[in-house]
């Protein structure tokens, strides 16, 4: 009986060990990690299924250490090495590497082996898991390379840079502020940067920084800072909060810019002024007066841009005071449009270079822009600048040309008008004679005993006055065709720019960038010059108009003239406008086709006539990536020709 029961014990042990072992490997089999089991010698013979899915293999290809196959090269020995001596020593192991999956490729896993000891504490076998962390990774990869990349910025701006946490506590620098000091971050760390300040200053600057650390508040004072050689330069030094998305402060990001050259400057200008008032020579004096009094805006600046002094028009005119300007550039106070083109200005007379004459928009205190004309000049390690307040002057140039426009509209209304009047009137009377003579035809031969030699004169009339009618068109088309002009020998350079120096309100006016590159070397051609200033008129005003509407990008025109050898002169106009439809290309050049909703479809086809009349060709292409191309290209003329030749007749 004693052997029955202890046989029935063994028997529900079995099965209760059976149960749970089938729980646990289903259990095993249903987690996101791979799991695996090894006996105490770190032979493994068991996988869950999540690892066969992964990595394709069987049993029979893992058990033991056939998981090495599934390894990177580059990891595995070291893997082999760590684990065997955790598997010697019974202490538990941990370690990441990549495993390759069934398709080839790699993923990062976080591994991890524990020892399960029996009562006695002995290892009886080992229980291990990997975890996907391949997308931790490759975060902290990004994170790593964005962290580079901000160093690589930082240690190259002409700028100190550092970073402190919320306190105040500067934990980093960029390579500048070692390079200048001579220091290390040991020494520099959280408030080691006051021995590197100037001792008359050390104190104030604390003051203020832990004041602006406390309340979260931007920072911003000016001191010297002494370099690794013991000398002191002057620096501008700027703190910003860096706030989460709660808005608490969790950074700060501070600069040191180098502002020796401004102070020096500043220092030189107070003795200069020291120096008028100790002497008191006329000449100075009056030098002294004319800055005062002038109603021109007066500066010195250096090469860089900034602002060394400035004269009170500045104040009289723009409304802000001395201190507002001194020590800072324009670009502040341009308009958006205006800053690309006065920052290349100021470029070039800091190379030394002649200035250009120049306008810009300047913004008043209350808000408003201010059109300055500007001459400049540069003298060593300075620029000497002077404008002129002409707001008024552009406001009467966009009243003009608005006045200007309606003009033309008026006057090609008022010429459509007279011309159309005088075309029907001189149509009309043929016309109403072929009407009656046909009614009178009708009528012949409608009777029982038709004229036939009456019905033949009324025919022989209608054609006539059907030639007649064709003639009058004929006359008036040569009329329009036919504007007798002197031939000159015309330099087409001195065309482009004829025509520009009259659309430069225009331009403005639509802030439109215009490029014109014109080659020095081409030759002249003979030909009218009226006609062709208005193909290149023409061909410039419907850019504008092609570009009128765009808001996404910059509005750019480019104009380049050059010679193409034994063929001539080609002129290419090109705008970065909607362009034109490829199917509409060659039609543009009819007469009456138009693609614009309020244009007549004659502009391009006049065009057309006077350079064909000229001998040469006029076609349009597609720009790349936006717009439309315009190319113009005019023929050579020898001196003899040019002296034998009728006129050119061009049609304006």
């Amino acid at each position: 009986m004693s052997d029955l029961r202890s046989s029935d014990r063994e028997a529900t042990a079995g099965h209760d060990a059976r149960e749970s072992e089938s729980r646990f490997r289903e259990l095993a089999d249903n987690i996101s990690q791979f799991a695996w089991t090894a006996d105490r010698a770190g032979w493994i013979y068991w996988y869950n299924k999540r690892w066969y899915d992964y990595t394709g293999t069987t049993l029979e290809e893992m058990q033991g250490w056939g998981w090495q196959k599934v390894h990177h090269p580059e990891h595995v020995d070291r893997v082999v090495q760590r684990i065997r001596q955790s598997f010697e020593t019974g202490t538990a192991w941990e370690d990441t590497f990549p495993l390759r999956g069934r398709d080839g490729s790699y993923r990062w896993f976080l591994s991890r082996a524990l020892p399960i000891r029996d009562e006695t504490g002995e290892v009886v076998r080992w229980f291990g898991t990997n975890t996907d962390i391949t997308e931790q990774i490759d975060a902290e990869q990004a994170l790593r390379d964005s962290e580079t990349r901000f160093h690589e910025l930082a240690d190259n701006i002409s700028q100190f840079a550092w970073t402190a946490d919320r306190a105040g506590w500067i934990y980093w620098y960029n390579k500048r502020w070692y390079d200048y000091t001579g220091t290390t971050l040991e020494e520099m760390q959280g408030w080691g940067w006051q021995n590197v300040h100037h001792p008359e200053h050390v104190d104030r600057v604390v003051q203020r920084i832990r004041q602006s650390f406390e309340t979260g508040t931007p920072w911003e004072d000016t001191f010297p800072l002494r370099g690794r050689d013991g000398s002191y330069r002057w620096f501008l030094s700027r703190a910003l909060p860096i706030r989460d998305e709660t808005g608490e402060v969790v950074r700060w990001l501070g600069t040191n810019t180098d502002v020796t050259r401004q102070i020096e400057a500043e220092s030189a200008l107070r003795e200069l002024n020291d120096d008028l008032e100790r002497r008191v020579e006329a000449e100075t004096r009056e030098r002294l007066r004319v800055w005062n009094v002038s109603q021109d805006l007066l500066v010195v600046a250096d090469l860089d841009g900034t602002y060394l002094t400035v004269n009170p028009a500045w104040t009289a005119v723009l409304g802000w005071p001395e201190s507002a300007l001194v020590g800072k550039d324009s670009q502040w106070l341009l308009h958006p449009d205006d800053r690309e083109r006065t920052r290349a200005e100021t470029g070039r007379l800091a190379v030394g270079q002649k200035a250009l004459h120049f306008e810009s928009r300047y913004r008043h205190r209350n808000g408003s822009y201010r059109w300055l004309s500007w001459t400049a000049v540069p003298d060593r390690e300075r620029i000497y600048g002077m404008a002129r307040d002409i707001t008024g002057l552009k406001e009467a140039e966009h009243k003009l040309d608005e006045a200007g426009r309606q003009l033309a509209q008026v006057t090609r209304r008022t010429t459509l008008a007279t011309m159309t009047a005088s075309i029907a009137h001189e149509i009309n009377q043929p016309l109403g004679a072929i009407v009656l003579t046909g009614n009178a035809c009708s009528r012949l031969l409608a009777s029982s005993e038709p004229d036939l030699e009456a019905i033949r004169a009324a025919l022989k009339r209608i054609v006539d006055d059907g030639r007649r009618a064709s003639d009058i068109l004929a006359n008036i088309r040569s009329m329009l065709r036919h504007d007798h002009q002197q031939r000159l020998r015309l330099d087409v350079n001195d065309v482009v720019r004829d025509v520009f120096e009259l659309v430069r309100g225009e331009l403005e006016r639509h802030r439109i960038v215009v490029d014109v590159e014109c080659a020095c070397d081409i030759p002249t051609i003979v030909g009218e010059l009226v006609p062709l200033q208005q193909v290149v008129l023409n061909l410039v005003m419907n850019a504008v108009e092609e570009m009128a509407s765009l808001t996404a990008r910059p509005r750019r025109l480019f104009v380049e003239t050059k010679a193409t050898g034994s063929d001539g002169v080609l002129l290419t106009v090109t705008d970065n406008g909607c362009g034109i439809e490829p199917s509409a290309l060659e039609r543009i050049f009819d007469a009456f086709f138009t693609t614009k909703a309020h244009g007549m479809g004659m502009g391009l086809s006049i065009c057309r006539s006077i350079v064909e009349a000229h001998g040469g060709r006029l076609w349009a292409a597609p720009a790349i990536p936006h717009g439309s191309t315009f190319n113009v290209l005019l023929p050579l003329h020898d001196d003899a020709t040019a002296a034998t030749e009728e006129p050119l007749k061009g049609r304006s």
